[in-house]
């Protein structure tokens, strides 16, 4: 009975879900990465005009706190008006007119100042209202002396801090002390007066607020704000009534997402460390994010705008590529073995029509081979059943000439044997020590040995070498009795040894040295080969350590016919039977060293 098979989809619909996969992976990806583009572009956007109008507002508002701070310095640094001010505040004499005459010498000065045309306002005054200013009151209410400037003096809360420091104050936005009427909001800076050491007033340098609004109108967006602190935490200004609780504690620079109870804000703040000031300038966060959620609308409706079209264009590509082989799978469906093998001219005449396109170059060859297979199936059958008797022969041959290892056991029997009769026991030592190697080669009931039988193995493999080379090979094998016990893969050493002897002398009579030396190094065993050949040529060095390292970092190998099978055999099987415990290591040292190093539990 058939199990029931439910062929999979269509080539084209495959090939129309695969490429339309990795098309919606590939804008989504790419639509990922232009909404964090432009996203982070946004956000570097926002931090650069903040950044900008942070400077700006800095510089124009130093610039002018500064030539207010000149200004008085200019004037208290004027011999002829200080001495105008003095006489006009110590005047004792009994009709007054000396101080009036000073006053008006002061109040002449402060009119025709070209300086002072930058300012609104300066006034020179004291504590007992006296006053002198180049701005006349129209309604004469606050005159020097009068009761209604008296009381205005007596309030000013700022006065006793002015006296305890010998730098200029900066006063907020305020109400014009010496005009009326009142509306007029001014801010100023402010320093005390002194006369040969001795206060004798105040002069404040006043600007209208126009000036400070036209300074800070540098944001041209309606949802940013300004905010302007000293170092105390008191106010200045603010470009709106909405006042955030900023702190000189916010690291200043850069643009900070700073929160305020549950809103989030974008505020940048800048120290302006000579005036005592900071300056935050801050929007709201949800102005960004809308700016985001625009962004990203906008990203994805230009992604699905490219999907539709790009579909279509896929299942249209797809059908005009799967066209030949939807007409092959059909012409191969309408093929069957049983008529292919009868004489039929109809099926014979439609194998030698192609029904596919040239263009599809792969498709049409692919065609032109079934055409061929079928046509040659009748004749492929009988050959089939000629190569399975072939092969059946090759095989028998095959058995028949297979070595039996005990018909090698038994020559070898029969030369020690002619040998004793001649009395040649070097011989039958060497077809001993050739015994014992091949029994320890070709047993199979451990994949592992001592470390004794290894260096046994590789002994008899040295001393069957040293027949041959006699006195040309001096070797030395230095393992501590205490390590011999150590289990090893079998066919360890003598490989290493078999490839220092094969590939390090060229072929050259050279006196060759060779020295198998065991330790234990940090819980672990080190064997090292080595000896006094050419070693290893830079070229073959750099071949064998990367295949080494290959291998131990079990990375795909496959292993060639070149030199050094040994090594590259050996490391294999060290690297599979510890599950990569084992490691070996080449390097030249006056000839080739080989170090082998296995863990000890």
């Amino acid at each position: 009975m058939k199990a029931n098979v439910h062929p999979g989809p269509k080539l084209s619909v495959k090939m129309v879900l695969l490429f339309s996969a990795i098309m919606l992976l590939a804008i989504l990806a790419f639509t990922s990465y232009a909404i964090d583009m432009s996203i982070s572009g946004a956000r570097n956007y926002t931090s650069g005009r903040f950044k900008n109008m942070s400077a700006s507002i800095t510089r124009d508002i130093e610039q002018n706190i500064e030539l207010m701070s000149l200004t008085i310095d200019d004037l208290t640094q004027n011999l002829s008006f200080m001495a105008n001010l003095n006489q006009f505040v110590r005047d004792d004499s009994a009709d007054g007119k000396v101080g009036i005459a000073a006053r008006n010498a002061a109040e002449q000065h402060l009119v025709q100042s070209r300086i002072l045309d930058n300012f609104y306002q300066v006034a020179f005054f004291t504590r007992d209202a006296r006053c002198v200013t180049n701005q006349a009151d129209a309604a004469h209410e606050l005159r020097s002396g009068s009761r209604a400037l008296a009381a205005i003096v007596d309030g000013m809360p700022f006065l006793n801090a002015s006296d305890q420091t010998d730098a200029f104050l900066i006063l907020p936005p305020h109400e014009n002390f010496f005009c009326v009427p009142h509306g007029e909001r001014v801010y100023s800076v402010l320093r005390r007066v002194q006369y040969f050491g001795r206060t004798i007033g105040y002069i404040e340098v006043s600007e209208r607020c126009d000036t400070l609004e036209r300074i800070l109108s540098f944001v041209e967006n309606d949802a940013i704000r300004v905010q302007l602190y000293f170092d105390d935490g008191t106010l200045f200004y603010s470009s709106s009534d909405e006042l955030l609780p900023f702190d000189a504690g916010i690291p200043a620079g850069t643009m900070l997402d700073w929160q305020s109870g549950e809103r989030q804000i974008q505020v940048q703040h800048t120290a302006l460390t000579g005036l005592r000031l900071h300056l935050f300038v801050w929007q709201d966060a949800s102005v960004s994010n809308r700016q985001n959620r625009g962004i990203q609308k906008n990203m994805l409706s230009r992604a699905f705008l490219i999907l539709l079209p790009g579909i279509a264009a896929i299942v249209l590509v797809s059908m005009l590529l799967t066209r030949s082989i939807r007409r092959l799978t059909k012409k191969v469906q309408q093929m069957q073995v049983g008529r292919v093998l009868k004489d039929d001219d109809n099926v014979l005449a439609s194998l030698n029509t192609q029904v596919t396109s040239r263009s599809d170059r792969e498709i049409f060859e692919l065609e032109q081979a079934f055409n061929q297979m079928m046509l040659q199936l009748r004749s492929s059958t009988m050959n089939e059943l000629a190569m399975r008797e072939g092969t059946l022969q090759a095989q028998l041959s095959a058995l028949q000439t297979q070595i039996n290892p005990h018909f090698i056991y038994n020559t070898l029997n029969i030369i020690s044997a002619k040998s004793m009769e001649s009395g040649n026991f070097d011989v039958i030592e060497l077809c001993d020590q050739f015994a014992s190697m091949l029994r320890y080669a070709t047993s199979t009931s451990s994949r592992t040995a001592t470390l004794q039988e290894e260096i046994e193995n590789a002994h008899n493999y040295l001393q069957l070498a040293k027949a041959r080379y006699e006195d040309n090979l001096e070797y030395t094998i230095d393992v501590p009795k205490e390590l011999t016990g150590l289990i090893v893969p079998k066919l360890t050493l003598q490989p290493l040894v078999e490839n220092a002897l094969t590939h390090g002398y060229d072929g050259t009579n050279a006196l060759r040295r060779l020295s198998v030396t065991g330790r234990l190094e940090a819980g672990e065993l080190r064997l090292r080969v080595r000896d006094n050949g050419t070693g290893f040529t830079p070229e073959m060095l750099f071949s064998l350590s990367r295949r080494i390292e290959e291998i131990q970092e079990d990375h795909s190998f496959a292993s060639d016919a070149s030199t050094h099978i040994g090594l590259i055999n050996t490391c294999l099987r060290l690297h599979y039977y510890s599950k990569g415990a084992m490691r070996m290591s080449i390097r030249n040292e006056d000839g080739a060293v080989v170090e082998l190093t296995m863990p000890i539990d």
